[in-house]
């Protein structure tokens, strides 16, 4: 291959390594792991490296990160921009480590392996040090063959020295890492240069000696391991990690893996190939001595440390456990089938092998950067404190060690506005109790007369919500915002909803100004632009009270459909009031682009524009629908038809105990549904069912798709398909059984009444189907 050649493949490589790393590096929000980190690189110097010690992560990688957030802010995409870098670095350093340990075809195949690694661009999008770990471990093995090659110079000893401590200092998974590199280096150099790499070894072990003095003091000893892994499952979990990069369900993708892993095998055939004499000189190769001996170290220390022990941190089996082990892989991968390139004849393994793992990237890496996306509740919910916030505030968050992900949004939301104090609670690590409340609470309220609760992942440390009830005695709730699972409450010892300050609203950013003749509607806030379902749009509109003033609010489609309609209520008093129009997004919800309509007195005064609903359902066809019915349920539910699966042809459709029907039903809403209710699904018998006590031997009963789309959600004129499954006893008796449907209210159990095609009025069901069910097979 032609320097010229070599250079421009280089460099497209490089190129789409980076394109890769940084396309769509700030749409994610901070999870807890990158919450702490930034949190602790917040503190002063000196205060983030003794807490560092106090983590399970030595301090290289906060080091980078305290000067760089305070140069380029603290925002995910500057914040991660500092690990995509250091992942480009490393796909270069992994291309250099290739050529000099089997030249040009070898360092290229090593460099776009790298640069195409799922797993590899996953770490690099993340504040946290593993793509500062796996770039160490490549200058570890890069340094290392560089004098290797050559001995004689201080020069290349002296950058594998920095590059060890490196190694050493990013994450102490990389010990395992650095052993095989080390002893590889040790055995492939001359006997008279031993000293130097005792010397060498001496320079990376004295500073991390005096590290572990400050850290092994302060960590702490304890387990998250639930059930301690088997080595056949590291085994998996690392082969699918390296080959496709995804962590979820690794038995789905094991047979890709091995597929890639075969060219390997292949490969290193033809390198071990000849006599044995030839066979042992290969065997020394450093190759197989620092790559594959590391390999399976770091496979075996994996398993080891996840095993319980009385002594450090004993955590559970994590996909970034394997990323310091990619450069052997990738490395090793490359080696053994880069050297076939010079041979015609085998050249179609080398560009099989270089299509299959480009086909595993085109196949995977669209559906990792589908599921990067960022939500605004977690913004929206912090960002509120900051609207109403007042001298004398004070904050009290029930999160456990989840407080980071909170803090991480908080500390940003107004820098130069009154930041009320955040209690965290409970003080200690048990969860709050009757007795305890008091003592955590008594304090913190005579400080502040308003206090904001914010309740954030609470279930873990207040499942019984004795804060909220302890502060509702004492205190008026005047604001409650809800995010889900989650809520911020305002108590307050005055019982008026208060007013937005006047000084907030000309200072927050995320506040945007409305030209209104009139003067009452001030402006907007729309934090977020991009919702999917689950997700609810939350805009919040600044009015000036105006009881006599009638709004409403309509959420359009770009179709021209109007979605929704909401009427606003603003309460009575003085100054400027928050109103949150809100927009539910449901499975079912139109994707496309929306714009609030904002009317006064029946006429359009504003409109904002600039929301984006994706990833929903398209509305099911007439003709899908098998078995086509017309019924209707209480006042406005149309039932379309239903299909079934996991039957067998017949007359009627014939089971089998311990089998699972699937059952798809066909709704449409005629208008806006005010209750929420439940569909049953069952399937009735002449005989009882010893385990109910009652005709039901299956049935399945939940509010429609599993929760995610209450009929209060359901969107007038749109139809919708809805599955249920109903698993069969494995000791249900042979005959025929009737399939029923219906609905009802889950606070009483009233079911709607029924009319039409297979309705029974006075059972208010309807019946679908006779379902055989035969002997078991």
């Amino acid at each position: 291959m032609r320097r010229s050649h070599w250079w421009v493949l280089s460099l497209a490589g490089l190129l789409l390594a980076f394109a890769l790393r940084v396309y769509r590096l700030g749409d994610q929000n901070v999870w807890w792991d990158e919450g702490f980190t930034v949190w602790l690189a917040r503190q002063p110097f000196l205060e983030m490296t003794l807490g560092t010690a106090r983590d399970t992560h030595p301090p290289l990688y906060y080091w980078l990160l305290w000067p760089w957030i305070r140069l380029v802010g603290d925002g995910e995409f500057a914040a991660r921009y500092l690990s995509a870098m250091l992942g480009v670095l490393t796909v270069a350093v992994i291309g250099a480590a290739g050529r000099r340990l089997d030249g040009i075809p070898t360092g290229l195949l090593a460099l776009w392996l790298m640069g195409l690694s799922r797993f590899h661009i996953w770490w690099s999008q993340e504040i946290r040090m593993y793509a500062l770990a796996t770039l160490g471990v490549a200058l570890a093995l890069e340094t290392a063959l560089r004098a290797q090659r050559a001995p004689d110079g201080w020069r290349n000893w002296i950058l594998w020295a920095l590059a060890a401590t490196a190694v050493l200092f990013s994450v102490y998974l990389n010990l395992f890492a650095l052993i095989p590199i080390s002893l590889g280096f040790w055995l492939t150099i001359p006997r008279r240069l031993w000293p130097r790499w005792a010397l060498a070894h001496g320079m990376v072990m004295i500073p991390f000696a005096l590290w572990l003095a400050v850290a092994l003091p302060r960590m702490a000893t304890w387990s998250a391991a639930a059930q301690p892994p088997s080595f056949p499952q590291v085994l998996r979990l690392g082969l699918v990690l390296w080959t496709v990069g995804i962590s979820t369900y690794p038995e789905r993708w094991i047979g890709l893996a091995l597929m890639l892993l075969a060219g390997m095998v292949v490969g290193l055939a033809f390198r071990f190939g000849g006599t044995w004499a030839e066979l042992r000189h290969r065997l020394q190769h450093p190759a197989w001595l620092m790559l594959g001996g590391g390999l399976l170290f770091q496979l075996l220390m994996v398993w080891w440390i996840t095993q319980p022990r009385s002594f450090l941190y004993t955590p559970r089996l994590e996909a970034r456990y394997f990323i310091p082990s990619l450069p052997f892989f990738v490395l090793l991968l490359a080696w053994s089938v880069g050297g076939l390139f010079r041979k015609i004849h085998r050249r179609p393994l080398v560009i099989g092998l270089a299509v299959g793992f480009a086909f595993i990237a085109a196949r995977t890496l669209p559906d990792y950067y589908m599921a990067r996306h960022w939500e605004a509740d977690p913004v929206l919910l912090p960002y509120l404190i900051h609207v109403y916030a007042r001298p004398g505030d004070g904050v009290i968050l029930v999160s456990g060690d989840r407080f980071p992900t909170f803090l991480y949004y908080y500390e940003r939301g107004d820098p130069a506005g009154p930041r009320p104090p955040v209690y965290l609670v409970p003080r200690g690590a048990s969860p709050v109790r009757a007795d305890t409340v008091e003592a955590e609470l008594r304090d913190i309220a005579a400080r502040h007369p308003r206090l904001w609760l914010a309740r954030v992942e609470s279930h873990f440390q207040d499942p019984e919500g004795l804060v909220e009830r302890w502060l509702e005695a004492r205190f008026h709730r005047s604001l409650t915002f809800s995010f889900r699972h989650n809520a911020l409450i305002l108590f307050s010892v005055s019982p008026q909803t208060p007013a937005v300050p006047k000084e907030n609203l000309s200072r927050l950013s995320w506040i945007h100004p409305l030209q209104d003749p009139q003067g009452i509607l001030i402006g907007y806030d729309q934090i977020g632009r991009i919702f999917r379902p689950g997700e609810s749009i939350r805009s919040g509109l600044y009015l000036r009270a105006s009881p006599s003033i009638s709004w409403t609010l309509r959420w359009v489609h770009e179709s021209k459909e109007v979605i929704a309609r909401q009427a606003i209520s603003i309460p009575d008093g003085s100054g400027v009031f928050r109103y949150s129009a809100e927009l539910p997004i449901t499975p079912y919800t139109p994707s496309g682009s929306y714009t609030l309509e904002i009317e006064r007195n029946g006429e359009r005064v504003a409109r904002i524009e600039g929301f984006q609903v994706e990833q929903t359902l398209s509305p099911p066809q007439p003709a899908e629908i098998p078995h086509r019915m017309s019924a209707r349920l209480g006042d406005g539910i149309r039932f379309l038809g239903y299909r079934l699966r996991g039957t067998h042809e017949g007359n009627p459709p014939v089971a089998y105990p311990g089998s699972t029907i699937l059952l798809d039903l066909y709704w449409e809403a005629e208008k806006p549904i005010e209750r929420s209710y439940v569909v049953f699904t069952h399937l009735i018998g002449e005989a009882f069912n010893p385990a109910t006590g009652n005709p039901v031997w299956a049935q399945d009963d939940q509010v429609p798709l599993e929760g995610a789309y209450p009929t209060t959600h359901w969107i007038p004129g749109r139809p919708l398909r809805d599955r249920y499954e109903l698993s069969l006893p494995p000791s249900m008796p042979p005959g025929e059984y009737i399939l029923e449907i219906g609905m009802y209210l889950l606070e009483t159990g009233e079911r709607l009444p029924v009319s039409g095609d297979g309705a029974d009025p006075a059972a208010r069901r309807i019946l679908l189907s006779r379902i055989r069910v035969l002997p078991k097979r």
